[in-house]
């Protein structure tokens, strides 16, 4: 990995302009020009104090054009905002990429500033959304630092993690480099920080790129299926969502993958096998009231017209349950995981946490999300309700019940992983 910048200090001299901002120090100058070059400095900061402290829906743009220029992706757009006091696309566009979170009350405060703790989690947010949620390091790096324990548990691996790849240096202070985890980030820092970042990670996204092999016709009753071409005209095969369910395993990969064994060869075959929908939801409301709006999701084109009868019946359903996150497809380091080919839904990940659990029940430990509180919580999916229903109809199962020894409540998959 390359350096490019030189440790992150306070009180260097300032210069009085770089592009877009104005007041930016020397030491920041090189990382603000190399931002502005690569296209990563938003417009809304265009004639910003560079030494301000950088607001949440201005990370949101940022963190939006690491994406892109990281994955060589387009964001999702068109999205219904999930927050009751922004209709800012790029924000919509983040949360839907599971980047940044609201505040759990329907809101989402983008004029609030940004801890350097949760600048961390944020930027190894935008790696996942690229590239799965197992590329965080841990280590004992930060406990270097004299102030490393004020890092919050939620915290410590996505910070070991940007600290270990020296995108996060510290601060020189009274003779003593210090993290600072409780501080806001500054524009300047914000655009440091977002250089290295994309340094380390460039090319992320080609790694596992190798030639396509020929893609075989899986072999099913073509009468069975609904047969669409897809861009390179090739066959794909559309699973209907009334035979979703009664479909064995066999049938189910020779659909999906053509042959009898779960996955993709790479991570270009992968894409190519997915497709954007769009699927009606419920909104909740500052007032807890609920309102009609809609999810972009990338799903695995097969079950294409599968997930459009899942979200239909959960829209239509009594409930009217409220949905704020949701995610399919991501290419992710575990080869066990179904949202690498497409096959499985996350959905409003912080109220609907992946845990352990004991022999008797006990949580153990939590590994994503915060809680899971059905019927107390409105985003929370109750095992007896519309959301599970819906999704175990069309042959899915659900993580809060699929296992003896762990529970992921946010969870579906077609094959049970």
């Amino acid at each position: 990995m390359k350096k490019l910048l030189s440790a992150l200090l306070i009180g260097a001299t300032t210069i009085s302009q770089t592009g877009a901002f104005t007041g930016v120090s020397s030491w920041a100058e090189p990382a603000v020009t190399q931002a502005m070059t690569m296209g990563i400095v938003p417009d809304s900061l265009q004639n910003t104090q560079a030494g301000k402290a950088i607001s949440r829906a201005e990370f949101c743009e940022v963190a939006v054009e690491l994406y892109k220029n990281i994955s060589g992706k387009t964001a999702p757009s068109n999205i219904i905002s999930p927050f009751t006091d922004t209709d800012n696309q790029t924000i919509a566009a983040a949360s839907a990429l599971g980047i940044v979170n609201g505040k759990g009350d329907g809101t989402f405060a983008p004029y609030d500033t940004i801890t350097r703790q949760e600048f961390c989690v944020m930027l190894c947010n935008v790696i996942r959304a690229i590239n799965g949620q197992n590329d965080t390091i841990e280590t004992n790096t930060i406990d270097v630092f004299p102030d490393g324990d004020l890092v919050a548990d939620w915290a410590k691996t996505d910070v070991e993690t940007i600290v270990n790849s020296e995108i996060m240096t510290g601060i020189l202070e009274d003779g003593e480099t210090l993290l600072k985890p409780l501080e806001t980030t500054s524009r300047e820092q914000a655009m440091v920080m977002a250089v290295r970042f994309a340094d380390c990670y460039a090319g992320v996204q080609n790694d596992s790129e190798q030639e396509q092999p020929e893609q075989e016709t899986p072999e099913i009753n073509q009468t069975e299926q609904e047969i669409e071409q897809d861009k390179d005209n090739q066959p794909v095969y559309i699973i209907k969502p009334e035979e979703a369910a009664s479909l064995t395993r066999d049938e189910r990969l020779n659909i999906l993958f053509g042959k009898t064994e779960i996955g993709f060869e790479n991570q270009q075959e992968a894409e190519n096998a997915m497709i954007e929908i769009t699927v009606p939801v419920w909104r909740l409301q500052s007032d807890g009231s609920k309102k009609a709006g809609q999810m972009t999701l990338e799903v695995n084109e097969c079950l294409s017209l599968v997930y459009q009868a899942i979200f239909e019946d959960i829209f239509n359903g009594s409930e009217q349950f409220p949905i704020k996150d949701g995610g399919s497809y991501a290419w992710r380091t575990n080869e066990r995981s179904e949202h690498r080919w497409g096959t499985a839904i996350d959905l409003n990940w912080n109220e609907n946490m992946e845990c352990y659990i004991d022999e008797i029940g006990n949580v153990t430990e939590i590994t994503s999300g915060s809680h899971w509180l059905p019927n107390e919580d409105p985003y929370s999916i109750p095992e007896d309700g519309d959301v599970v229903k819906a999704f175990e109809k069309y042959g899915f199962a659900w993580g809060g019940n699929a296992w003896q020894n762990k529970r992921d409540y946010m969870h579906f998959s077609y094959f049970g992983t």
